[in-house]
């Protein structure tokens, strides 16, 4: 998906913090909020552009967004490096003297800022990231009720961020749970239901279930592997086992158990099968099982993550052996 708006500029700027060495130039990831707005038209003026706060007001009226006025400002359309610049000191412009203004850039900018704080557990006012999800929320509908395509409308707003959103909302919505935040767990659920992967959120639904009514959530869990079966996403059947280990029948989570082990095909993924067994098998105080399938974790822990397995592994039987199966 092309990055849409400044989330270019703002994964450059979480992947230089990963990744200090990266190549990125110190303009495109600059903190520009520090700056006033004499130097920002300052930095305007050295890159051929003479405005002031009231000439880019007059700009401001003709257009919606920070995107529009620099393309109608920016005449050399060869210089990419040159709007990139413009554009940025735009933006925050625009932030500060076009605030009644809605943009989904802005919008989405701010979002951002939001998820990296929640990410880094920093977000001091968590009420803060609460009512841009709802603002999310609004924003989606509105643009569904005129275009009546839930996906498309999704791509568009997510083209606008830096994060992946529909995995930052199945994060959250996963923490809320955990938390046992669970009547507004399920009013996100409900919200952004419409705009994601069904599947992911059944998920979601399955263990929020599994809080008041284990046999409904055993239900729901039961057909989704059931749907399984027929997509082999092992990245899914995982989820159920994970999801199963507090709260799944030893019956259905044995199945989900076989049924991820034999979907799994890199050393990686099945790692993480052994560790959630072996932690299944913790909860349940099955001191045996959990000590034969954490010999073999311990066995493999130094094998390349990305080695391909081979179905004459003998991991496989010795595993299907401590599942009784």
């Amino acid at each position: 998906m092309e990055l849409k708006g400044k989330a270019l500029f703002n994964l450059l700027k979480i992947q230089s913090e990963e990744t200090p060495a990266s190549e990125v130039k110190p303009w495109q990831i600059e903190d520009l909020e520090s700056l006033s707005i004499t130097e920002l038209f300052s930095r305007l003026k050295k890159l051929g552009l003479i405005l002031d706060e009231q000439s880019f007001s007059l700009y401001a009226e003709n257009v919606e967004s920070p995107e529009e006025l620099t393309e109608c400002i920016w005449c050399e359309e060869e210089i990419t490096e040159g709007y990139d610049q413009v554009y940025l000191i735009v933006f925050e412009l625009w932030k500060r003297l076009e605030k009644e203004k809605f943009c989904l850039s802005i919008f989405c900018d701010e979002l951002d800022k939001l998820i990296y704080l929640y990410d880094r557990g920093e977000l001091q006012e968590e009420e803060r990231l609460q009512k841009a999800l709802g603002l999310l929320e609004d924003i989606l509908d509105t643009a569904f009720d005129q275009t009546k395509d839930a996906s498309a409308v999704f791509s568009e707003v997510a083209s606008y961020s830096a994060h992946d959103l529909e995995h930052f909302l199945t994060d959250y919505i996963s923490d809320q749970i955990a938390g046992g935040q669970t009547t507004y767990a399920s009013e996100l659920i409900d919200a952004f239901y419409p705009y994601v992967k069904k599947r992911s959120f059944d998920l979601l639904r399955a263990s929020l279930l599994a809080e008041s009514d284990l046999e409904a959530s055993n239900r729901m869990y039961t057909r989704i592997l059931e749907e399984l079966l027929e997509s082999r996403d092992v990245e899914s059947t995982l989820q159920v086992v994970e999801g199963l280990i507090h709260h799944g029948h030893v019956r259905l989570f044995t199945q989900a158990a076989a049924q991820a082990l034999e979907l799994v095909k890199v050393e990686e993924e099945v790692q993480l099968l052994l560790m959630l067994i072996a932690e299944y098998y913790r909860c349940l105080d099955r001191q045996e099982s959990q000590e034969k399938i954490e010999a073999l974790l311990a066995e493999r822990l130094s094998f390349e993550k990305t080695r391909t397995l081979s179905k004459e592994d003998p991991l496989f039987p010795l595993v299907r052996s401590v599942l009784g199966l």
